[in-house]
């Protein structure tokens, strides 16, 4: 099944190279072409989740020879070099998020792949780990108490995100990728979830 959100998507790869599934998904919403798609919200999330997916794993297909699109969940890049790129056709999320009938999962099944997910990224070595002084250096300078928990880093990301983004008048892209640098720092060491 041909999905819906391929032109779509492949217009957005056109105006902006490399993106992230949940910008992906973001600037979808805004642009009303992906809306509700479950009552509730682990499903809806998955729902938008394999859309997009699925259309990138499709897109990828389409686009060889000529062109790679790199898709990870983190990474979605399109590129004209093939050495930047390996295409496993036994890949498991490609065939995962190629199959149709993984769309209706239950509830069960949408918690146990978020929970799965999470656990992965949490553990990924990309992410520097903190030692205390660090971690006391950045709480301090985030203006963060000791004990924040995950809203209240959240809500601070957004407040210098907003400040620092590049797309704003007095925004800065260096100061901005190192503030997202700390905040998937400090997200790794939050312990609070509320």
């Amino acid at each position: 099944m041909l999905n819906p959100l391929i032109d779509e998507i492949f217009e957005l790869i056109l105006t902006k190279r490399i993106w992230k599934v949940h910008t992906l998904a973001l600037e979808l919403s805004e642009r009303g072409v992906i809306n509700d798609l479950d009552t509730d919200p682990y499903r809806d999330l998955f729902k938008r989740n394999f859309l997009i997916m699925n259309a990138l794993y499709q897109l990828q297909q389409q686009l060889l020879p000529n062109q790679y699109l790199l898709v990870a969940s983190l990474h979605i890049e399109l590129t004209d070099n093939p050495d930047k790129i390996t295409i496993a056709a036994h890949d498991s999320l490609q065939a995962y998020y190629l199959d149709w009938q993984n769309y209706d999962a239950s509830i069960t099944e949408v918690k146990s792949l978020l929970d799965n997910f999470w656990g992965a990224f949490r553990a990924s070595p990309t992410i520097n780990t903190l030692d205390q002084q660090q971690r006391h250096t950045l709480l301090k300078h985030w203006e963060l108490p000791d004990d924040f928990s995950m809203q209240a880093l959240q809500k601070r990301w957004r407040q210098l995100a907003t400040q620092y983004h590049p797309d704003k008048q007095h925004g800065n892209a260096e100061q901005f990728k190192q503030l997202k640098n700390e905040y998937e720092q400090l997200r790794a060491s939050c312990s609070k979830i509320s």
